[in-house]
């Protein structure tokens, strides 16, 4: 009471241009108070409205990429199962390749004529970890790094010391369009200098194989060269 008696003791002293002044002067604080809390309201609700629009954003994207995203998951799943399955190894698989393509012409010291007649196979398979979804990491000299997948690719050289060039194109056609786990990796061909229309070529193809993380032996390892199985 004692504060409300010198308030009122205070206006009793003033004249009414001064009660007019103050009067104005405390509506001006009063409506920058006002103000300044209608704006932090504004900015709050304007801040959890932005959150909403976001989410509203973020959830319409997801319906939109949630089948491409359906099927991109049942695509690898089903390249999986098919690496889990494959007990073949890139040598047998091309060598059916080679057996079905006859060759279009005379090649020297063929056996026969088919491909199957006129390539060597190098000795052992280069078997490589297959790390998915991280960049390779150095490992120490000796130690071999498990990279959790299982998976591993399984690369057989091919040597063709001397064939038709529009064979070997159709070749490797023939095991680009192979339904089985089959793909070229390397190919290394030149001209005959004395016969443009022969090439000697290396051929490097690769097959994948779920080996377990590699508690199993590579499948194709150490193989011996030979023309056919």
């Amino acid at each position: 009471m004692k504060l409300v008696d010198a308030f009122d003791a205070m206006l009793g002293r003033m004249t009414s241009r001064e009660r007019r002044l103050f009067a104005v002067l405390a509506t001006a604080i009063g409506v920058a108070v006002v103000a300044a809390v209608v704006l932090a309201m504004s900015a709050i609700f304007g801040s959890i409205q932005d959150e909403i629009d976001h989410g509203r954003a973020v959830l319409a994207e997801s319906r939109v990429l949630a089948p491409k995203y359906k099927e991109l998951t049942e695509h690898r799943k089903a390249i999986e199962d098919a690496i889990r399955a494959n007990k073949s190894t890139a040598r047998s698989m091309v060598n059916e390749i080679l057996k079905k393509q006859s060759l279009s012409g005379e090649v020297p010291g063929a056996l026969g004529d088919t491909m199957a007649d006129v390539v060597s196979f190098e000795g052992k398979t280069n078997d490589t970890p297959v790390e998915v979804g991280k960049a390779k990491k150095k490992t120490t000299k000796g130690k071999s790094k498990d990279t959790g997948t299982g998976i591993v690719q399984i690369e057989q050289g091919l040597e063709f010391k001397e064939i038709p060039q529009g064979d070997l194109m159709a070749f490797l056609d023939m095991v680009e369009q192979a339904k089985d786990l089959l793909f070229v990796t390397k190919i290394d061909a030149s001209r005959k200098f004395n016969d443009l229309s022969h090439v000697r070529a290396q051929v490097s193809v690769a097959t994948y194989q779920f080996q377990g993380g590699g508690d199993e032996a590579p499948a194709g390892g150490g193989e011996a060269a030979g023309a056919t199985e």
